[in-house]
């Protein structure tokens, strides 16, 4: 493909870019430019190629074949180093501040040799702050900060290393609607100072509200380059996916006995709020939702539940102990999906011996034809779960994000999850976050299965529309505290959302 002079001057044009890892083609003759001063929104499946081309556009990863240009010149960057050099930085999925440190130095970790002071860094970050219209604190270590601080934070650092065309990988991922809204502004006040920015979302109606231009990728194809405007989530997804499946449709349930209880939990928390005298029960073949705002308590909640954290008052109640231990909840067939699918993934473990690491850590004794055979159904079970390339001797780490999701829950709601069998509770943190449209809706499948396997499931989300579409039972959170407990014909977005502000939730609705 071709682009005219006015398209390219200023912008950053990749044409015919191609890349291969082994027998897996990630990028098949893509093309793109990203002008100045827009938003441009890149979508497709988990593993349509994404994020490989991000990586290849801020010199992360080298194109296999194809050009690039800069301003109208050759852009060819060694590392990432050299696409810093040239004003492009990528902020990925996975934030990599260092939670120890602020973010004056964390700037001072990564800065050249020109920022080579704390005065210096500081006062860089508080004049970039002010450019982009941000308020975070620069003296607390950033693992105090709150998500959507630190995913400003990290944004601030990469425009003050003098980043001039910012690439951001799922930035909304883990944010609330207020949050999301507020880092929509501030993305549109970078625009119209000349910031470029691509969005990397699977949230489409995204694309519409804040992108100038969207390129939609396929199986390492570009199938769509083009304006925003006017192109509806719905024509999005197609493009992307096709025509999807119809949800499963939603059996009704009876709770059944208690399997996982807290009885007047009090805990203590850094980045989240601390849990003050919560008492909840979940029951056999039941979905609880768990809504609130970022920060108000639902991370430390599933912590406490997971047996991650201890509480300070009050005791959790499983099988009978009124004192179980990680360990315990883990043998006892409690299945963890945390919000940050790091803390839960090793990195360097093949797909393989991820999915039996559970086996592995029981000591589990096998024959070699038993391993040979494991090692054979793995594949099948990694296709079971879209799982992209279901390649078992790949390294973790070697995944798109959205893929490290589908293996994370592959491992936990899978036949060689904790317990070794069927999860007897299901614990999940934003399950679907960074997943596109069909693989959300599986792992919301899944979800509902495991309930009506007995399971007793509990999701917390910041997408409310995906608790009220998966939860016979929505609790809202707001500083610590369960403020609403509300049957799913109750759980309006209205009642749902005066509780998730602090208000009454049955008055709001009477108004």
């Amino acid at each position: 493909m071709s682009f005219s002079a006015s398209e390219t001057d200023r912008a950053l044009v990749a044409r015919s870019v191609s890349k291969t890892f082994g027998a897996v083609r990630a990028l098949d003759d893509v093309d793109i430019v990203v002008r100045p001063g827009t938003v441009h929104a890149l979508v497709g499946e988990n593993g349509a190629g994404k994020s490989t081309l991000a990586k290849i556009l801020a010199g992360i990863e080298p194109a296999g074949r194809g050009t690039m240009t800069l301003d109208g010149t050759p852009y060819a960057p060694r590392d990432r180093a050299d696409g810093k050099t040239r004003g492009i930085n990528m902020v990925p999925q996975q934030l990599s501040l260092v939670g120890e440190l602020t973010l004056v130095e964390n700037l001072l970790l990564v800065g050249e040799r020109r920022i080579a002071r704390r005065r210096t860094a500081r006062a860089l970050l508080v004049d970039t702050l002010a450019r982009a219209g941000v308020s975070v604190d620069l003296d607390v270590p950033t693992a105090r900060l709150s998500q959507a601080h630190r995913q400003l934070g990290e944004i601030v650092v990469a425009l003050a290393e003098g980043a001039t065309t910012l690439i951001l990988d799922e930035p909304t991922a883990s944010l609330g609607p207020l949050e999301v809204g507020g880092l929509f502004a501030h993305l549109r006040a970078l625009c119209e100072s000349g910031t470029a920015v691509v969005l990397i979302t699977h949230r489409l109606d995204e694309v519409r509200a804040v992108a100038d231009e969207v390129t939609v990728l396929s199986h390492g194809r570009r199938v769509h380059h083009g304006d925003a405007r006017g192109l509806s989530p719905a024509e999005i997804a197609r493009l992307m996916v096709g025509d999807l499946p119809d949800p499963a449709p939603r059996a009704p349930r009876t709770p059944g006995s208690p399997v996982l209880s807290a009885h007047a939990v009090s805990a203590d928390a850094e980045t989240d709020a601390a849990l003050a005298e919560l008492s909840l029960t979940l029951r056999a073949g039941e979905i609880v939702g768990v809504a609130g705002v970022a920060g108000s308590g639902q991370n430390t909640l599933v912590d406490v539940l997971a047996g991650l954290r201890a509480p300070t008052s009050g005791h959790l109640e499983f099988e009978g102990s009124t004192a179980p231990t990680a360990v315990d909840l883990l043998r006892g067939g409690v299945a963890w999906i945390p919000e940050e699918r790091s803390d839960a993934l090793v990195p360097t473990l093949t797909l393989g011996d991820t999915l039996s690491l559970y086996a592995a850590a029981r000591g589990t004794r096998s024959t070699r034809a038993e391993r040979r055979a494991v090692r054979g159904g793995a594949a099948d079970h990694l296709r079971d779960f879209d799982v992209r390339p279901p390649v078992p001797a790949l390294a973790a780490g070697g995944l798109s994000g959205g893929n490290q999701q589908k293996l994370l829950v592959s491992r936990e709601l899978g036949p060689t999850g904790p317990g070794g069998g069927a999860p007897r509770a299901v614990l999940a943190y934003g399950p679907t976050q960074g997943l596109d449209l069909r693989a959300a809706q599986a792992i919301r499948d899944r979800l509902i299965a495991a309930a009506e396997a007995g399971a007793a499931v509990l999701v917390a989300s910041h997408d409310l529309e995906e608790i009220r579409g998966l939860a016979d039972r929505v609790l809202v959170m707001f500083s610590g505290r369960i403020v609403a407990d509300l049957p799913a014909a109750q759980a309006t977005t209205t009642r749902v959302g005066a509780a998730m502000a602090g208000l009454d939730a049955n008055a709001e609705e009477a108004s």
